[in-house]
C-alpha cells in the first residue's frame, strides 16, 4: 500500500513542516494550502489518511472531513488545530474524525498515528479481500 497522506492548512509555514515531518516519517505527503484542491486529491489519488486543520477560510475542517468522507468513506482523517478543544468528542465522531491533534503538536503523536492508521487500513483491507462471494464490481450468476 502507497502511504501517501494527504494535510491540508491554511499557514504555509505549517505545511512545510508537515510535508517534512511526513517525508522523514517515510510517508508520501500530498499538502495544500486550499480545501477545495484537497477535494480534488482524494477524488483522483485516492488518499485514505489526511490531516486538516479545523478553522479555515475557504471551508471549515469539519466539514473538510464530511467531504472527504463522502468521497472517500473509509478514509481515515484527523483535525488538527490550536482550537481541537472547541468540539466534544462527539462531534468529531459525527463529522468523521478518526482522531485530533494539539497545535503545537508533538512529532511522535502525529507519526505514531499516521503509522497505526495505515495499519488498521491493511487490516481492514485484508479482511476485505479474506470475505467469501464475488469479487467487488464483479456480476453475479
Amino acid at each position: 500500500m502507497e502511504k501517501r497522506i494527504l494535510c491540508v492548512d491554511d499557514e504555509q509555514a505549517i505545511v512545510m513542516v508537515m510535508q517534512n515531518l511526513l517525508r522523514m516519517g517515510g510517508y508520501l505527503p500530498r499538502c495544500t494550502l486550499d480545501p477545495r484542491e484537497a477535494l480534488e486529491i482524494v477524488k483522483s489519488e485516492g488518499v485514505r489518511v489526511c490531516i486538516v486543520d479545523l478553522r479555515m477560510p475557504a471551508m471549515h475542517g469539519m466539514d473538510l472531513c464530511r467531504e472527504i468522507k463522502r468521497i472517500q468513506p473509509g478514509a481515515l482523517v484527523f483535525a488538527l488545530s490550536a482550537f481541537v478543544d472547541a468540539y466534544s468528542p462527539k462531534e468529531y465522531r459525527e463529522a468523521g474524525f478518526e482522531g485530533t491533534f494539539h497545535k503545537p503538536f508533538k512529532i511522535d503523536e502525529i507519526l505514531d498515528a499516521c503509522r497505526a492508521a495505515f495499519e488498521k487500513l491493511e487490516r481492514l483491507d485484508a479482511e476485505q479481500a479474506a470475505k467469501p462471494g464475488p469479487a467487488p464490481g464483479s456480476k453475479a450468476t
